[in-house]
């Protein structure tokens, strides 16, 4: 029980989860300046364009379900 208490305390922190955000963030960022976009563009483009990027999320999820559905239909099937 003290591990779960201990867990939930930090998951609770307001630190820790700032913490894991900016990690998050710069991980992120990272990876998008490897691939040659400049980490301030992409952070203009998230604050002005925030209704796009919530239809790319909702496209994206649409995209993962449907072809988790077609591998569950293509197991029963074959």
């Amino acid at each position: 029980m003290k591990a779960k208490e201990r867990i939930r305390k930090i998951a609770a922190n307001r630190w820790a989860r700032t913490a894991a955000l900016a990690v998050t963030a710069a991980i992120g960022f990272s990876w998008l300046y490897s691939h040659g976009i400049s980490p301030v563009w992409a952070a203009v483009a998230i604050v002005c364009f925030r209704g796009l990027f919530r239809f790319i999320y909702r496209i994206a999820c649409i995209l993962v379900a449907l072809a988790i559905i077609l591998c569950i239909l293509s197991f029963l099937i074959f």
